[in-house]
Protein backbone atom coordinates (compact mmCIF):
# COMPACT_ATOMS: atom_id res chain seq x y z
CA UNK A 1 0.00 0.00 0.00
CA UNK A 2 1.38 3.34 -0.77
CA UNK A 3 1.50 5.91 2.55
CA UNK A 4 -1.31 7.95 0.80
CA UNK A 5 -3.57 4.89 1.25
CA UNK A 6 -2.77 4.17 4.47
CA UNK A 7 -2.88 7.65 6.04
CA UNK A 8 -6.73 6.59 4.59
CA UNK A 9 -6.82 3.38 5.84
CA UNK A 10 -6.29 5.02 9.16
CA UNK A 11 -7.83 8.24 9.12
CA UNK A 12 -11.32 5.71 8.07
CA UNK A 13 -9.98 3.68 11.31
CA UNK A 14 -9.65 6.57 13.55
CA UNK A 15 -13.03 8.45 12.30
CA UNK A 16 -15.14 4.67 12.80
CA UNK A 17 -13.61 4.21 16.37
CA UNK A 18 -14.62 7.79 17.37
CA UNK A 19 -18.13 7.60 16.23
CA UNK A 20 -18.20 4.00 17.78
CA UNK A 21 -16.51 5.77 21.46
CA UNK A 22 -19.12 8.72 21.12
CA UNK A 23 -22.11 5.68 21.03
CA UNK A 24 -21.62 4.81 24.18
CA UNK A 25 -22.48 1.66 26.01
CA UNK A 26 -25.33 -1.10 23.91
CA UNK A 27 -28.69 -1.22 25.37
CA UNK A 28 -30.15 -4.24 26.68
CA UNK A 29 -32.40 -4.51 23.64
CA UNK A 30 -30.70 -6.19 20.55
CA UNK A 31 -28.80 -8.98 19.73
CA UNK A 32 -26.14 -10.25 16.79
CA UNK A 33 -28.32 -9.85 13.64
CA UNK A 34 -27.17 -10.78 10.03
CA UNK A 35 -27.80 -9.94 6.26
CA UNK A 36 -27.45 -11.58 2.95
CA UNK A 37 -27.68 -9.40 -0.48
CA UNK A 38 -27.95 -9.87 -3.88
CA UNK A 39 -27.84 -7.50 -7.16
CA UNK A 40 -26.13 -5.61 -9.29
CA UNK A 41 -22.38 -3.77 -9.09
CA UNK A 42 -21.10 -1.23 -11.66
CA UNK A 43 -17.16 -0.23 -11.85
CA UNK A 44 -17.34 3.32 -12.46
CA UNK A 45 -13.69 3.68 -14.31
CA UNK A 46 -12.77 4.54 -17.60
CA UNK A 47 -13.63 2.33 -20.06
CA UNK A 48 -15.14 -0.25 -17.82
CA UNK A 49 -17.70 -3.03 -18.50
CA UNK A 50 -21.73 -2.75 -17.79
CA UNK A 51 -21.53 -4.55 -14.84
CA UNK A 52 -22.78 -7.71 -13.26
CA UNK A 53 -23.84 -9.49 -10.08
CA UNK A 54 -22.67 -8.52 -6.94
CA UNK A 55 -22.90 -10.64 -3.23
CA UNK A 56 -22.46 -9.48 0.13
CA UNK A 57 -23.27 -10.46 3.83
CA UNK A 58 -22.08 -9.49 7.22
CA UNK A 59 -23.32 -9.54 11.00
CA UNK A 60 -23.83 -6.67 13.61
CA UNK A 61 -23.94 -6.03 17.13
CA UNK A 62 -25.94 -3.47 19.18
CA UNK A 63 -24.07 -0.35 20.55
CA UNK A 64 -26.99 2.16 21.18
CA UNK A 65 -30.95 1.67 19.99
CA UNK A 66 -29.53 2.98 16.91
CA UNK A 67 -25.99 2.09 16.42
CA UNK A 68 -24.76 -1.14 15.84
CA UNK A 69 -21.41 -2.16 14.43
CA UNK A 70 -20.37 -4.82 12.32
CA UNK A 71 -18.38 -6.44 9.29
CA UNK A 72 -19.26 -7.28 5.46
CA UNK A 73 -18.17 -9.12 2.96
CA UNK A 74 -18.65 -8.95 -0.49
CA UNK A 75 -17.84 -10.18 -3.85
CA UNK A 76 -19.11 -8.40 -7.36
CA UNK A 77 -18.21 -9.87 -10.68
CA UNK A 78 -18.32 -6.77 -12.54
CA UNK A 79 -18.04 -7.80 -16.22
CA UNK A 80 -15.90 -8.26 -19.34
CA UNK A 81 -14.82 -6.20 -22.19
CA UNK A 82 -12.43 -6.78 -25.33
CA UNK A 83 -9.90 -5.02 -26.12
CA UNK A 84 -8.34 -4.92 -29.75
CA UNK A 85 -4.78 -3.47 -30.75
CA UNK A 86 -4.05 -4.21 -34.10
CA UNK A 87 -4.64 -7.49 -35.38
CA UNK A 88 -4.72 -9.02 -31.83
CA UNK A 89 -7.53 -8.84 -29.32
CA UNK A 90 -7.92 -9.72 -25.18
CA UNK A 91 -10.75 -9.94 -22.40
CA UNK A 92 -10.45 -8.20 -19.67
CA UNK A 93 -12.58 -9.68 -16.65
CA UNK A 94 -13.14 -7.44 -13.81
CA UNK A 95 -14.06 -8.10 -10.02
CA UNK A 96 -13.47 -7.38 -6.19
CA UNK A 97 -13.90 -8.95 -3.01
CA UNK A 98 -14.39 -6.60 -0.16
CA UNK A 99 -14.15 -6.71 3.62
CA UNK A 100 -15.36 -3.87 5.36
CA UNK A 101 -15.96 -2.84 9.21
CA UNK A 102 -19.09 -0.45 9.38
CA UNK A 103 -20.75 1.24 11.67
CA UNK A 104 -24.94 1.59 11.22
CA UNK A 105 -27.13 4.28 12.54
CA UNK A 106 -30.80 3.21 12.38
CA UNK A 107 -32.58 6.66 11.28
CA UNK A 108 -36.15 6.92 12.92
CA UNK A 109 -36.96 9.93 10.80
CA UNK A 110 -35.83 9.38 7.71
CA UNK A 111 -39.07 8.28 5.61
CA UNK A 112 -38.20 4.35 4.27
CA UNK A 113 -34.70 4.67 4.88
CA UNK A 114 -33.89 2.45 7.76
CA UNK A 115 -30.32 1.84 7.63
CA UNK A 116 -27.77 4.10 6.69
CA UNK A 117 -24.02 2.46 7.09
CA UNK A 118 -19.89 3.58 6.70
CA UNK A 119 -16.74 2.85 7.57
CA UNK A 120 -13.60 1.62 6.18
CA UNK A 121 -12.48 -1.41 3.56
CA UNK A 122 -10.41 -3.27 2.35
CA UNK A 123 -10.97 -3.95 -1.37
CA UNK A 124 -8.89 -7.11 -3.60
CA UNK A 125 -9.23 -5.47 -7.19
CA UNK A 126 -8.68 -7.85 -10.05
CA UNK A 127 -8.53 -7.05 -13.71
CA UNK A 128 -7.57 -10.36 -15.21
CA UNK A 129 -6.45 -10.50 -19.01
CA UNK A 130 -7.11 -13.56 -21.63
CA UNK A 131 -5.73 -13.72 -24.88
CA UNK A 132 -5.37 -15.83 -27.33
CA UNK A 133 -1.87 -14.89 -28.52
CA UNK A 134 0.20 -11.77 -27.83
CA UNK A 135 -1.02 -11.37 -24.02
CA UNK A 136 2.19 -9.15 -22.90
CA UNK A 137 0.98 -6.58 -25.02
CA UNK A 138 -2.52 -6.10 -23.01
CA UNK A 139 -0.49 -6.36 -19.76
CA UNK A 140 -0.68 -2.66 -18.77
CA UNK A 141 -4.26 -3.67 -18.61
CA UNK A 142 -4.15 -6.21 -15.50
CA UNK A 143 -5.13 -5.47 -12.27
CA UNK A 144 -4.26 -7.38 -9.34
CA UNK A 145 -3.85 -5.34 -5.81
CA UNK A 146 -5.46 -4.63 -2.54
CA UNK A 147 -6.10 -1.31 -1.21
CA UNK A 148 -7.94 0.55 1.40
CA UNK A 149 -10.63 2.10 0.63
CA UNK A 150 -13.93 3.64 2.05
CA UNK A 151 -17.65 1.95 1.81
CA UNK A 152 -21.20 3.60 2.24
CA UNK A 153 -24.57 2.53 2.09
CA UNK A 154 -28.21 3.06 2.36
CA UNK A 155 -30.76 0.64 3.32
CA UNK A 156 -34.71 0.81 2.29
CA UNK A 157 -36.14 -1.36 5.28
CA UNK A 158 -38.96 -1.53 7.83
CA UNK A 159 -37.83 -0.65 11.17
CA UNK A 160 -40.46 -3.26 12.32
CA UNK A 161 -39.12 -5.71 14.35
CA UNK A 162 -39.74 -9.04 12.98
CA UNK A 163 -37.17 -12.31 12.21
CA UNK A 164 -37.13 -11.90 8.88
CA UNK A 165 -36.89 -8.28 6.64
CA UNK A 166 -36.71 -7.14 2.66
CA UNK A 167 -34.87 -4.06 1.81
CA UNK A 168 -33.22 -2.43 -1.33
CA UNK A 169 -29.75 -1.35 -0.55
CA UNK A 170 -27.82 0.99 -2.40
CA UNK A 171 -23.91 0.99 -1.88
CA UNK A 172 -20.90 3.15 -3.03
CA UNK A 173 -17.19 1.48 -2.41
CA UNK A 174 -14.01 3.55 -3.53
CA UNK A 175 -10.94 1.84 -3.12
CA UNK A 176 -7.66 3.69 -3.43
CA UNK A 177 -5.26 1.48 -5.67
CA UNK A 178 -2.06 2.82 -6.84
CA UNK A 179 -2.71 3.80 -10.19
CA UNK A 180 -6.27 4.87 -9.95
CA UNK A 181 -9.63 4.81 -7.72
CA UNK A 182 -11.88 2.18 -8.03
CA UNK A 183 -15.43 3.20 -7.78
CA UNK A 184 -18.04 0.31 -7.00
CA UNK A 185 -21.86 1.30 -7.36
CA UNK A 186 -24.44 -1.49 -6.37
CA UNK A 187 -28.36 -1.80 -6.05
CA UNK A 188 -29.07 -5.55 -4.06
CA UNK A 189 -31.97 -6.66 -2.77
CA UNK A 190 -31.37 -7.83 0.79
CA UNK A 191 -32.78 -10.10 3.50
CA UNK A 192 -31.96 -9.02 7.36
CA UNK A 193 -32.46 -11.36 9.65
Amino acid sequence: MTSTTCRCARGAAAALALLLAAAGPASAEGSLAGHLSLGYAQLMTADAPGGSISFTGGVDLPLTRVVRIGADLGYDLLGSRTVERGSLSSNVTYSAFEMALFAHWLPEHLGPVGRISAGPMLMVAHADISAAAGGAGFSDLAVGETAAGVAAEATFISRSVTPVRLGLQLGARAAFLTEETWTVLSARLTIHY
